[in-house]
């Protein structure tokens, strides 16, 4: 890759973000991935622990994945079936309803999670042939218009708002804010993340995705679960819901990861009964659609991730790493003073910081005056990690917890290895701040 075609980044995609990424050291130059780690453009390697934000659950470039895309290409199948069964899309339907459980019958193909999410809410309406939307304060379910009516206050939504009607916030965790909100409003749905991951890394306490569940039955409205993140075996199992008994959503949201981080691939799981209350006619079964949703190649990469996933003890030596991950932050962070929080939900974590008051650790110091207000300690440590070659983030509404999302191939070492640069990075600033 030419260093003209990194330039043209910053002049005509995001300029913004090309000179913010400069100004905080971080606009590496990668050229090559592999498994957890990134090569940049002058050979040295980064150990990876963003994941795409969850898209990378096999890591980079799986071996596996790449084979099966070569493979899907010499037979040379048509990628687009307009008009005509699709069988890899029915193939990929067949097994993410099989794996969700017997609850589930149908699912619909898109190209991510906020189209996952729209088409979700438009699927809730039409069946339910209600217009009501009650959803958790704190959320991130995407972008487009849907979606953002759903999004927590801040920047994201801000701009665009008055958002679409008929969509009310309740407390996250709150089962008796849900139970007026179900019986004073009738919504066609209550759509909710098990883990709130921009928010901070809020999970819901045990029991309250069952209850939830069988209050929205009471009422009749659909529980759409958002695991656009925690699916696909982020959390120890292949859906963040199996976790708990009689919790199984009517509509699951899924995304990122379900095509193996090599292709786009969005879907909601739909139960028994739902598609065709909502699209059974001749006349409605169309009238929801995306030209590429569902297209042959994305549902192949589909297909080999669930192999990946559902191979024999794969998602147990993932819940186990992230069981030794959690013991090894809490061992060497947790009596940190600038810890404030450690949270772990199979390899998926969040590390809330203090702020030093030091003045050196400012924004204002840091000549970034725009940004006065938000935490800045969680952005030290995220460049202060970067130095040490390991790439992390912020959660997107709580800039004050770095969350931990490797992949989920990450090794003993590399685990070792993050929380060992993550303690000494914090002790260094304690020392200086």
């Amino acid at each position: 890759m030419t260093d003209s075609s990194f330039r043209a980044f910053g002049k005509h995609v995001n300029p913004a973000l090309a000179q913010f990424l400069s100004l905080s050291g971080r606009d590496q130059r990668f050229v090559r991935a592999q498994g957890c780690d990134l090569e940049s453009d002058e050979g040295e390697l980064y150990a990876d622990w963003v994941s795409g934000f969850g898209s990378l659950n096999l890591g980079h470039n799986p071996p596996a994945l790449l084979e099966a895309l070569k493979s899907h290409l010499d037979e040379g199948p048509p990628n687009l079936y307009v008009e005509s069964l699709n069988p890899f899309a029915g193939r990929l339907a067949e097994r993410l309803a099989r794996a969700a459980g017997p609850a589930f019958e149908t699912c619909y193909f898109c190209n991510s999670g906020s189209e996952a999410v729209e088409a979700a809410l438009k699927l809730a309406m039409a069946a339910t042939r209600r217009r009501g939307i009650v959803y958790c304060e704190g959320a991130y379910h995407g972008t487009t218009l849907g979606s953002l009516s759903m999004m927590a206050r801040g920047e994201y939504r801000e701009p665009f708002e008055p958002l679409l009607a008929h969509f009310h916030e309740i407390p996250f965790n709150d089962l008796g804010a849900l139970a007026d909100a179900l019986e004073r409003r009738q919504p066609a749905a209550f759509v909710l993340e098990p883990v709130q991951i921009e928010s901070g890394l809020r999970v819901l306490e045990r029991g309250f995705l069952a209850a939830a569940r069988a209050l929205c039955r009471k009422h009749g409205t659909l529980l759409v679960l958002d695991e656009v993140q925690t699916g696909m075996g982020r959390t120890g199992r292949l859906f963040c819901f199996q976790h708990e008994e009689q919790a199984a959503p009517d509509i699951l949201v899924l995304a990122k990861s379900l095509g193996g981080g090599v292709m786009p691939l969005g879907a909601i799981v739909i139960g028994a009964g739902l598609f065709k209350s909502a699209y059974g006619g001749p006349l409605t079964c169309e009238i929801h659609n995306a030209t590429f949703g569902g297209n042959a190649l994305a549902c192949r990469m589909g297909l080999e991730t669930l192999a990946a996933l559902e191979a024999p003890g794969f998602l147990e030596d993932a819940a186990r790493r992230g069981e030794e991950l959690a013991h090894l932050a809490h061992a060497a962070l947790g009596s940190h003073p600038l810890v404030e929080r450690i949270v772990f939900r199979g390899l998926l974590g969040g590390i809330t910081l203090r702020e030093t008051g030091h003045p050196w650790f400012s924004w204002d110091h840091l000549g970034m005056a725009a940004l006065c207000g938000r935490p800045a300690s969680g952005a030290l440590v995220m460049h202060r990690m970067l130095r040490r070659k390991f790439l992390v983030q912020l959660c997107g509404h709580d800039w004050s917890t770095l969350r931990v999302e490797p992949p989920l191939i990450v090794s003993a070492e590399h685990c070792r290895n993050f929380v060992s640069a993550l303690a000494e990075e914090l002790d260094w600033i304690g020392a200086n701040g």
